[in-house]
């Protein structure tokens, strides 16, 4: 018999930690910065003075720890000795916003998240560990997501790519290094490659993308457009490798532009691809904010289409003056993401 897995990609805009520091009062935070100032001139000095440093780092214990490179500071009579720095200790931030962020996973049930707009592996795996399975998963006996993996991509201020996955991750393939015929990073953050292992049964490759930002453009976007396009033309390049009648391929992930946009054609009119959200009305396949056009996507290889059972989008993480919304969802400052969900189950 068949089983079903559900397969899901959510923009959670910005899952970030902060230094620990921030989140004491404002007076707290100026003494706490100070003592950080204080360390970083004493690890600068020719001699130490160890009992010093030794107050200065009790006092930061859990905001901020020295690094040692080359040499350790405990043991270094002065800087001459050693090579290494002071860094902010970061958590995952607790607050309402990331609080409705683990509610619309959780509603969500997914077996595989692509998730859109995460920090790094660890950030993202601290918020699974101490908010996502503690506050939500565990007391409701739900299944927590051993597999997850994000790798660095090209945007500079850490905008990246992530999977959380209950089945197992064959293997990860980065597109971070590919260029244009300009020298410019193909990607403005990465195509990210997954490999999930489906038991009894062939493989499920996932490609998770956030193509250029509609953000900070001119009227029309002609400049994104174009980016957009070279995008989803490499990944149309890398669809053609896949015999999609076969094969379990999906494409997932925030695309940026609505799907009549000619930026979106190599891979929305693939023959051997589909999205999923024409399963729906077509008055109910947007994702973002007002649900009037659909930024976000999954789309699967003809062989999973023939799979599908389901589709749905969830939208009680956005903050709308209309349609339904979680109790906790009060404002834009609380919504977990002013990009809905995707789900789409299929029976393999």
């Amino acid at each position: 018999m068949p089983e079903e897995y559900t397969i899901a990609t959510f923009n959670c805009e910005n899952l970030f930690t902060r230094p620990a520091i921030f989140e004491e009062t404002e007076e707290k935070s100026k003494e706490l910065l100070h003592e950080v100032d204080l360390l970083k001139a004493e690890l600068k000095k020719p001699v130490f003075d160890k009992s010093e440093i030794g107050r200065l780092s009790r006092s930061l214990a859990g905001f901020a720890t020295i690094n040692d490179i080359r040499g350790k500071a405990a043991s270094a009579k002065g800087a001459a000795e050693w090579l290494g720095y002071v860094s902010l200790e970061k958590e995952t931030l607790d607050d309402a916003a990331v609080d409705n962020v683990a509610r619309v996973i959780f509603d969500l049930d997914a077996d595989i998240i692509a998730l859109i707009e995460v920090e790094d592996r660890i950030t993202l795996q601290g918020f699974h560990n101490d908010i996502l399975n503690k506050k939500f998963l565990r007391p409701a006996g739900k299944k927590p997501y051993p597999y997850i993996m994000s790798i660095q991509g090209n945007d500079g201020r850490g905008i990246n790519l992530a999977v959380m996955s209950r089945l197992p991750i064959n293997w990860m393939q980065s597109h971070v290094h590919e260029r244009t015929e300009k020298n410019y990073p193909l990607f403005s953050r990465d195509c990210l490659e997954v490999n999930l292992a489906l038991p009894g049964t062939r493989p499920l490759h996932l490609l998770v993308n956030h193509f250029k930002s509609m953000g900070y453009s001119s009227k029309d976007d002609p400049q994104g457009n174009r980016r957009r396009l070279v995008q989803s033309t490499r990944v149309g390049e890398l669809l053609n490798s896949h015999d999609l009648s076969e094969e379990y391929v999906v494409v997932a992930g925030d695309f940026n532009s609505p799907s009549t946009s000619p930026s979106l054609a190599p891979v929305l009119e693939n023959t051997g691809m589909y999205n999923v959200n024409e399963e729906l009305p077509a008055g109910e396949r947007g994702t973002y904010r007002t649900g009037k056009d659909q930024l976000d996507y999954i789309v699967v290889s003809d062989a999973l289409r023939k799979k599908l059972t389901s589709v749905r989008i969830e939208r009680r993480g956005v903050y709308t003056a209309r349609g339904e919304r979680y109790p906790t969802v009060t404002s834009r400052r609380t919504e977990a993401s002013d990009h809905a969900a995707i789900v789409a189950t299929v029976a393999v």
